[in-house]
C-alpha cells in the first residue's frame, strides 16, 4: 500500500531522533552502488489515466525490483511503499528489456520510483499519470523519423525534457536499421528526454517501415496489440489518441476496428491520429498511399477526426482542413473544408535525413523542411499546434511548472506566412457530452431528496471503505458556470451501477441507482444543482465494489 502523508508524519518523530545515528552512519558505510538497470521509458498503451509500463534494460545484477511510491523519498529507497517485480521479461536488440505494468494507478498522480538489484539502485525516477478530468489543458510533443543524426535526435529528445508535456506521440522509423547497436543508442539518447529531475514523460509509439516487423515494438515496448494499432482516451471524454498501423493492410481487420472504435466514442471531444507513412506526402521522393485515402479517410470526415500526425517523408507541414473529394475543385483527392476537414501535419523530422518539400497542393497550409516536432494543446474549446525547430536545445530555457504552455526563451517555433500557431476551433454545436446522460444532484433545498434517504455518518449505507482516504482520491472541480462534473468508470462485467454523493460531514446528499450495464469505459455527467459550494466525495459502486471514487469541488 502506498504511504500517505498521515504515515509519513507519524514516523517524522523516529526519523528526526535518528538523524545524529544516521549522520554517523553515513561516514562508516561504503558509498552507495548505482544498480545496472538503464534506457528507462515509461510506456502508455491503455487509459494513460490509471495505467502506465515501467520499462528498462537490466544490464547486470539479479532481482530487480520496482519500488514505487506517490511521495518522493528520495533515494531512501526503505521509504517506498509498494515493490513490483517485472511482469515480463523479453530478451531482444541485445538487451534485457524488463516491464512493470502498473494498473488501478490514481489520475493526474506523481510516482516516484527506484530500480533495486543485487548490485544497488539507480536513481530516483518519476512520471505522472494523464488527468481524467476533461477541463484540464494538454501538452503533447508529436512527431517522427529519429532515425540516423544522433546529435539532431539528441536535441529533440532534450526539448521533451524542457517542455515537459503530457505526453510523446512518436511516429515511427525509431532507428535506420533495426539492429541491435542501433536500438541500444536509440534508448541511450532518449535518457537525454528524462529531465534533471528525473522526471520521465510517457511514449506513445508507432511502428514505421525501419521497423522491420511489429514484433520489435512488442519487444522494446510491450505493446498489448500484435497488430501495432491502439486507442486510449484521455482526460476522460477530452481527447482520444488513435495509433494506426500503415505497414499492415489499412483495410480489412484494421479498418473495422478503426471504423468501431470511432463509432463508440462519438462522444469524445476531439480525435487525434498518428501514423507513419503521410496520405500525400509533401516531398516528390516519396510516393502516394492511396489506400490510406481510400480506408482511412473516409471515416476521419465520418467520425470527426480533428488532427492526424503523419511521418516518413522528412518534410515539415501543415494543412488547412480537408475531406476526402474528386470533384472538379479537388487536388489529390482533397479539398478544403473548414467545417468537416481533418487537419494533417507532419511530416517527421527527429534527426532522419532531410528532403526537399517540393510537393505542395492546393489546400497545403505551410511546408519547409528542418528537424522539428509538433507542441499540441488541446482543451475543452481548442486545439493549438505550434511547429518548434528542434535544433540547438542547449539554448532553450525550462518551461515554468507552474504553466508549462508559456513558450520558454529561447524556443525556436515556425512562423510561415500564415501564421506560427494553427487552431482548430470547436465548431458551434458541436457537444462533447452529447451521448451522456445528464442528471442533477440537489441538495439540503430538496425535501424530497432528504425524505428518501438516511442521512449523517451514521447511515448504515456508508461503508467504512468508501470514507477512508478521502483526499488520496482524484480531483475533480466542477465547471465554475454550470456546475457540472464528468464521472468515468469501468466495468468488469455486466452490472447495474449506483452514484451517491457525500458532503464534508459525511452526509449522503446525493443518490442515483442505475439499470444495467455492459462491460467497458463509461462515463456520467452530473449538474451539481442546488448543492452548496464545497468539498463532496462522488462513490461509484456496481453491486458488489466500488468502482472509483472522486473528490469534487464546487466553488
Amino acid at each position: 500500500m502506498l504511504k500517505t502523508p498521515a504515515i509519513r508524519a507519524q514516523s517524522q518523530g523516529i526519523k528526526l531522533s535518528a538523524i545524529g545515528a544516521l549522520l554517523v552512519l553515513l561516514f562508516l558505510l561504503p558509498q552507495q552502488t548505482l544498480a545496472l538497470a538503464n534506457k528507462f521509458r515509461v510506456i502508455w498503451y491503455q487509459d494513460p489515466a490509471s495505467t502506465a509500463v515501467i520499462a528498462w534494460d537490466q544490464v547486470s545484477g539479479e532481482d530487480p525490483v520496482v519500488h514505487i511510491d506517490v511521495n518522493d523519498f528520495g533515494d531512501d529507497i526503505a521509504e517506498y511503499g509498494l515493490k513490483k517485480r517485472a511482469d515480463i521479461v523479453r530478451p531482444a536488440k541485445g538487451m534485457n528489456n524488463y516491464f512493470v505494468r502498473l494498473k488501478g494507478l490514481i489520475p493526474n498522480m506523481t510516482y516516484y520510483f527506484i530500480v533495486k538489484d543485487s548490485e544497488g539502485q539507480s536513481r530516483r525516477l518519476f512520471f505522472t499519470t494523464a488527468p481524467s478530468n476533461p477541463e484540464q489543458r494538454l501538452s503533447i510533443i508529436a512527431g517522427g523519423d529519429s532515425r540516423n543524426h544522433r546529435e539532431a535526435r539528441r536535441d529533440a529528445n532534450l526539448l521533451v525534457a524542457k517542455l515537459k508535456p503530457h505526453c510523446v506521440m512518436f511516429g515511427g522509423d525509431f532507428t535506420g536499421g533495426d539492429t541491435a547497436e542501433e536500438w541500444q543508442e536509440w534508448f541511450e539518447d532518449w535518457q537525454v528526454s528524462i529531465a534533471k529531475d528525473g522526471r520521465v514523460t510517457p511514449i506513445i509509439v508507432t511502428r514505421g517501415n525501419h521497423e522491420k516487423d511489429n514484433q520489435t515494438l512488442v519487444d522494446l515496448f510491450d505493446l498489448d496489440n500484435p497488430g501495432a494499432y491502439y486507442a486510449f482516451s484521455i482526460g476522460s471524454n477530452l481527447a482520444r489518441i488513435y495509433t494506426l498501423n500503415t505497414l499492415i493492410p489499412a483495410g480489412g481487420s484494421q479498418k473495422e476496428w478503426l471504423e468501431g472504435d470511432l463509432r463508440s466514442y462519438s462522444d469524445v471531444a476531439w480525435k487525434l491520429s498518428q501514423y507513419h507513412h503521410p496520405m500525400r506526402p509533401h516531398t516528390e521522393k516519396k510516393g502516394e498511399r492511396n489506400d490510406l485515402v481510400t480506408y482511412w479517410a473516409p471515416l476521419f470526415e465520418k467520425h470527426g477526426m480533428n488532427l492526424a500526425v503523419e511521418c516518413d517523408a522528412h518534410v515539415a507541414k501543415s494543412t488547412y482542413p480537408i475531406r476526402p473529394d474528386n470533384g472538379a475543385d479537388s487536388d489529390e483527392g482533397f479539398v478544403r473544408d473548414d467545417q468537416r476537414g481533418t487537419v494533417y501535419v507532419g511530416e517527421g523530422c527527429w534527426g532522419a535525413p532531410l528532403r526537399e518539400n517540393n510537393d505542395d497542393k492546393s489546400w497545403t497550409r505551410a511546408s519547409g523542411s528542418f528537424n522539428h516536432f509538433n507542441w499540441i494543446f488541446i482543451d475543452q474549446s481548442r486545439i493549438e499546434i505550434r511547429v518548434v525547430k528542434t535544433d540547438g536545445a542547449e539554448m532553450v530555457a525550462e518551461v515554468k511548472p507552474s504553466n508549462i504552455f508559456i513558450p520558454p526563451v529561447g524556443l525556436s517555433i515556425w512562423n510561415p506566412p500564415t501564421g506560427d500557431v494553427i487552431v482548430i476551433e470547436r465548431k458551434e454545436g458541436q457537444n462533447p457530452f452529447r451521448n451522456e446522460e445528464i442528471l442533477v444532484a440537489r441538495g439540503s433545498a430538496s425535501q424530497d431528496m432528504h425524505s428518501k434517504q438516511g442521512m449523517g455518518s451514521d447511515n448504515p449505507l456508508l461503508e467504512s471503505r468508501e470514507l477512508d482516504n478521502w483526499e488520496a482520491c482524484p480531483m475533480i472541480t466542477a465547471n465554475a458556470q454550470n456546475g457540472e462534473i464528468t464521472l468515468k468508470f469501468t466495468l468488469d462485467e455486466r452490472s447495474p451501477v449506483v452514484v451517491r454523493l457525500v458532503n464534508s460531514d459525511l452526509k449522503e446528499v446525493f443518490q442515483k441507482e442505475f439499470g444495467e450495464h455492459e462491460p467497458g469505459e463509461h462515463l456520467k455527467r452530473f449538474g451539481l444543482g442546488l448543492l452548496a459550494p464545497g468539498r463532496y466525495l462522488a462513490i461509484i459502486k456496481d453491486d458488489r465494489k466500488i468502482l472509483r471514487r472522486y473528490r469534487v469541488i464546487k466553488n
